[in-house]
């Protein structure tokens, strides 16, 4: 278990196509939001399929609690191997491409919502994770914007059930990576 430490900031078209130029590696994401647990034992979890430019894949199911305290909040993470994901096709899910801009000393990222059969708030949003302050890398990187309300731009407030099936958004995201 590991605490983070991040903040999130709304980006427009301008900004996003400035700071994604600057990006040093690139993957797709699709999340589904389980209520009821069967990997961890956890009532909530996230899990996750990634692919990286090189055509790399995982499987990581999560567990992340709500904010607390100095914009922080609690992690877990496994990788796992899934064989059938049609059981998918019942949860919440979100698809994005994420560019990330640094890895260290902070993690500086934008999410590229990806357009399912549902409509999402943001198009793009940054995020910043650091133990450092925030100040530093919201000028570094321009961020003016950040939300107001965290836990309305978290990824789980943002899924929806799809009419896709699990595969076809896999694909989708393939498609832009």
């Amino acid at each position: 278990m590991k605490i983070e430490r991040e903040k999130k900031y709304i980006l427009d078209e301008h900004l996003f196509e400035k700071l994604i130029k600057k990006s040093v590696y690139k993957v797709g994401v699709v999340q589904w939001y389980m209520d009821n647990c069967r990997f961890i034992k956890r009532e909530n979890c996230r899990l996750r399929y990634t692919i990286d430019e090189n055509g790399n894949e995982k499987w990581v199911v999560a567990f992340k609690s709500k904010l607390f305290g100095d914009f922080q909040r609690i992690e877990e993470e496994y990788d796992l191997e899934i064989k059938d994901i049609s059981f998918l096709k019942y949860y919440p899910v979100v698809a994005k491409i994420r560019y990330f801009l640094m890895f260290s000393p902070a993690e500086v990222s934008i999410d590229e919502f990806i357009p399912l059969d549902f409509s999402i708030k943001v198009k793009y949003l940054a995020e910043i994770e650091t133990d450092e302050n925030f100040e530093k890398y919201e000028e570094i990187f321009n961020l003016k914007k950040p939300v107001e309300d965290f836990e309305e731009y978290t990824n789980f407030s943002m899924a929806k059930v799809s009419k896709l099936r699990p595969d076809e958004i896999i694909k989708k995201v393939k498609t832009m990576i």
